[in-house]
């Protein structure tokens, strides 16, 4: 063989063998290895003097599918849970303190360690439809991301540390249908017969259902105005959190009828179960809630949702 051919397939082989070892250096990262389920192991933010100080009783969920959609909510154990049905103003301040999140579409640079997510709907009306960087660093199945950007939740230089959690042994065929990121469409209040009598429309809003058995919900209502200052006045955060619904949690699943069991919702609050009948048809999900009573006439809300992901975006690789 001519020594030129040689030496061209020297250098390729080094090449091939310097990439497959930077791929499997521990830290490095792909694209495709945020893909899953996280929960929320830990919560650091910057301290004044005296070092970072950690945020007791996190509790959040965090999921990325391999099509670009993300979801994300943070939050902590032991909320007081509201003196009377409605928040007031300083029980809505602490709200936003203690509860914030995401969901929209997301990009990641693995080379630089950044994460760039563009947000469709957000907890804090101010991020709705912008893009916000974080850094992230993977490694022996732990995510870190770290904030470039305060906001009320989370000052700039907090830092979470996410664990993935696995795939549900034997996904059956319904829960291969089910789970994916889902779209609002529409929700309507229906009577007996079907009849629409009101219709809602939101502003961009999701269900999420992974294959880890989790359910996220972002349910931003329409209107709603970004804050004047970084941080909300009082009268900001009641506007803010007004209409939006919000909670993640695990889910089961039963011939036509899904479970949401709340892990943490927006007010706080946890230990709900909300029984959902569902139908898929197609790209579209429809969501119909148990009858109530109204003036005396059944009627039922039916939320539609399209689908934006499935199955073969929202599982990890092995």
């Amino acid at each position: 063989m001519p020594r030129r051919s040689i030496t061209l397939i020297v250098a390729i082989t080094l090449i091939w063998v310097t990439q497959s070892m930077s791929a499997q250096r521990p830290g490095s990262s792909t694209i495709r290895d945020l893909v899953g389920t996280w929960t929320l192991v830990s919560v650091e933010r910057p301290g004044t003097g005296s070092g970072p100080s950690s945020v007791p009783n996190p509790r959040g969920l965090l999921v990325y599918d391999a099509a670009g959609h993300a979801l994300e909510i943070v939050t902590r154990g032991g909320r007081a849970p509201y003196a009377a049905g409605q928040p007031t103003p300083a029980e809505t301040m602490t709200t936003l303190a203690t509860y914030g999140g995401f969901w929209g579409s997301y990009r990641a640079d693995a080379q630089q360690g950044r994460i760039t997510y563009r947000n469709e709907g957000a907890i804090n009306p101010s991020l709705m439809g912008q893009e916000e960087v974080r850094s992230y660093e993977y490694r022996a199945g732990r995510l870190t991301l770290t904030s470039l950007r305060a906001q009320p939740s989370a000052p700039s230089g907090t830092r979470w540390v996410w664990e993935r959690v696995p795939v549900l042994e034997g996904l059956s065929p319904a829960h291969r249908r089910l789970v994916g990121f889902w779209q609002h469409v529409v929700e309507q209040r229906v009577n007996r017969a079907g009849a629409a009598l009101s219709e809602t429309r939101r502003a961009p809003s999701v269900i999420v259902y992974t294959p880890a058995g989790y359910v996220g919900v972002h349910f931003p209502p329409l209107g709603r105005k970004p804050f004047a200052g970084e941080q909300p006045t009082a009268e900001e955060a009641q506007a803010a959190i007004r209409g939006y619904v919000s909670y993640f949690g695990v889910y089961t699943l039963y011939p036509g009828a899904v479970y949401h069991h709340q892990l943490a919702a927006l007010g706080p609050g946890q230990g709900n179960t909300l029984r959902r009948f569902f139908e898929i048809s197609g790209t579209q999900i429809s969501l119909r809630f148990p009858p109530t009573q109204v003036q005396g006439e059944e009627t039922r809300t039916v939320v539609t949702l399209k689908r934006l992901s499935g199955e073969a975006d929202m599982l990890p690789v092995n």
